[in-house]
């Protein structure tokens, strides 16, 4: 909008060839942006977590078939096809975000601290040949976790208790 001015010179660069649309809202100069690229442009509050987190890390090698973004508890429902929400307290959704280089491509994602505490929160959701992957990959990796990051991280939820100890008992 900055750039064309109006939604009709948005509309006309489009026409023209100069300007691709690729979802409501979101435009390219190229065509070439990836999905999850657009996506994230789309919804640039949610983050991505749980099966398309664990595939970017190389948890597990199971392409998932939607990506699972979080957004605040509070948020519109995304009607994407290819999206699964996960609502998240608004106040702990950006708690362990950060930008994740992948391919070449910029992932808004969790880290995997946490990573770690969505995994525990939502462990009686998950297919249980994922959770018990994604716990395997953790139990070897165990020094790349920060502690005390987990520690804080789980401080922003309800459950932080339960949340802490299914953590306890199946990772360390």
């Amino acid at each position: 909008m900055k750039r064309f001015g109006s939604p009709y010179q948005i509309e006309k660069a489009v026409h023209d060839g100069r300007l691709f649309k690729m979802m409501p809202g979101v435009y390219s100069e190229t065509g070439e942006e990836s999905e999850i690229e657009v996506l994230q442009a789309r919804y640039p509050k949610a983050v991505l977590t749980l099966d398309s987190a664990y595939y970017y890390y190389d948890m597990t090698d199971e392409i998932p078939e939607l990506y699972v973004l979080a957004t605040a508890d509070n948020a519109p429902r995304i009607k994407e096809l290819t999206v699964r929400q996960v609502y998240v307290p608004s106040e702990a959704l950006m708690v362990g975000a950060m930008q994740y280089d992948y391919e070449g491509e910029s992932l808004r994602i969790y880290d995997i601290e946490r990573l770690l505490v969505e995994t525990a929160r939502m462990k009686n959701l998950m297919p249980a040949d994922l959770y018990k992957e994604v716990v395997r990959w953790y139990r070897a990796n165990l020094e790349r976790l920060d502690s005390s990051k987990i520690g804080e991280y789980a401080v922003a939820f309800p459950h932080k208790d339960r949340i802490m100890s299914v953590i306890d008992a199946e990772i360390y």
